[in-house]
Parts: structure tokens; C-alpha cells; sequence
């Protein structure tokens, strides 16, 4: 292991890097920590007025953009997708759509996770509470597929494609008061 420290945050939306925990990803950025994010959905059924529209097809190609934007002021070193599409707030019929991202099976989603933290050897982790903050489904799958994801990627009983074990050295979780 190289001595450069590497920070990854999961999140479920873009705009989680920012609202919860966007002071921290910056200050470690600033520090010369290397720091990326794995965002679970483009944030597909965010509300957004029409006018601020203007100039993208879709709500999910205006978020990633605001994400990427985000991502450059925070000092992030690269932003991954794992290409879900957002479930919507808790009850809505979005949480049962087949893409979704609280609709997948906790382990499916914990393997992804699991190959990112053995491609980027993160010794930090940051993803949602058991809660998710205010109980959005998609940050409670993403919390629960990262605490899973952070044993998973030091067992070298799970395979990937040549990628080792590896095991990071602390998982936070982000909390609303």
C-alpha cells in the first residue's frame, strides 16, 4: 500500500455529496487527500421547475451535471455511477420500479461497492446512517450495501476479476440531526 490517502464516499443522489457532508469532502481534499465518490442513481425523480430545465433532456442529466459541477468545487478526484435510477421518497410507487435502487438485492449492490473499494483502496469510508438521514429508501439501501461492502472487499473468499482483497481502515456515517 502506497502511503497517498484516499477517502470514498458512497451516496445514493447527486446532491447527497454536498448537503451532508460536503464541508468534510472538501476540507480532505483540500488536505491532498485523494477523494471520490460512487454515486447508487442519476437522481431521476428529483422535482425540478420546467425552466430550470433549459438546456438538458432530463431531470437526471441536469443533477449529474449540478453533481459533476459539485464535484469539481468539492475537489473530488473522480465521480463513478452505478447506474440505477433513483426510488423516489418512502411510499412512492418509484420505490418498486424494477432499476431502482432500494428495489435491488442488498448483496448485488454490496458486491458493486465491494469492486470499488478494491479498485480505489479507500483506507476512509463515508456513506448514509442506518437511517438515511430522513429515511429515504435509496440512502438506506446505499448505507446497507456499504456496511456490507466494507467487509465483503477485504474477504478473498469473494472473487473478482483480479482485483485483490482489500480492507479500508474506518466506515462513517453521515447523520442529520
Amino acid at each position: 500500500m502506497t502511503g497517498k490517502k484516499i477517502l470514498l464516499a458512497v451516496m445514493a443522489h447527486p446532491d447527497d455529496e454536498t448537503f451532508g457532508i460536503g464541508g468534510t469532502l472538501a476540507l480532505y481534499s483540500q488536505r491532498g487527500v485523494d477523494v471520490y465518490l460512487v454515486c447508487g442513481t442519476r437522481g431521476e425523480v428529483g422535482e425540478m421547475p420546467a425552466e430550470m430545465l433549459q438546456g438538458f433532456g432530463s431531470i437526471a442529466e441536469k443533477r449529474e451535471n449540478e453533481l459533476r459541477c459539485a464535484g469539481r468545487q468539492l475537489g473530488l478526484k473522480e465521480i463513478f455511477f452505478m447506474g440505477y435510477r433513483d426510488s423516489g421518497m418512502p411510499g412512492s410507487p418509484d420505490n418498486h420500479h424494477p432499476q431502482a435502487l432500494a428495489a435491488q438485492p442488498v448483496t448485488e449492490l454490496a458486491k458493486e461497492v465491494a469492486i470499488s473499494i478494491r479498485q480505489i483502496k479507500p483506507q476512509v469510508i463515508i456513506t448514509f446512517d442506518p437511517i438515511g438521514g430522513y429515511r429515504h429508501p435509496d440512502h438506506i439501501a446505499i448505507h446497507n450495501a456499504t456496511v456490507r461492502a466494507f467487509d465483503l472487499a477485504g474477504d478473498p473468499v469473494f472473487k473478482t476479476d483480479e482485483l485483490e482483497a482489500f480492507s479500508p481502515q474506518k466506515l462513517y456515517f453521515q447523520t442529520i440531526s
